[in-house]
């Protein structure tokens, strides 16, 4: 009886029990939350290198693809060569740093607030979730 007074609450997230380790249900939810959330990255920087003939766009393309590949495209590589780079790091982008990068994609305006989220990663305090907390 003493047991379960000291035991944490159980938590819940869309319906799924966060556990440590991961549960085979929180893998599921992320794999399909995953190819979602690339598939939004994806259309921001196409719809974004679609419109290109707007000069100030090619600051905001290389802005976006420092925020997805985690590093600065100078001006010695050509716009397709970033495009090029940039849809190969989010095809091969890694959980904790699609996390992470919608965050940043989330704060700056390229992709929109989304249902779900990721779970399993700490939320990021200085920013506004990208996906709808209720």
């Amino acid at each position: 009886m003493l047991k379960a007074k000291n035991q944490k609450p159980k938590t819940f997230i869309y319906g799924i029990e966060i556990t440590k380790p991961w549960s085979k249900e929180m893998y599921d939810h992320n794999e399909r939350t995953e190819e979602h959330l690339k598939d939004q990255i994806l259309a921001a920087f196409q719809k974004t290198y679609t419109n290109m003939a707007i000069p100030m766009d090619e600051d905001g393309l290389r802005d976006m693809a420092h925020e997805i590949a985690g590093y600065r495209y100078g001006e010695g590589f050509s716009i397709d060569d970033i495009k090029e780079e940039t849809i190969k790091g989010i095809v091969n982008m890694p959980g904790f740093q699609l996390h992470e990068t919608m965050y940043y994609l989330h704060h700056k305006g390229y992709v929109k607030t989304q249902a779900m989220g990721l779970i399993g990663y700490q939320p990021d305090p200085h920013l506004v979730p990208y996906w709808e907390v209720k």
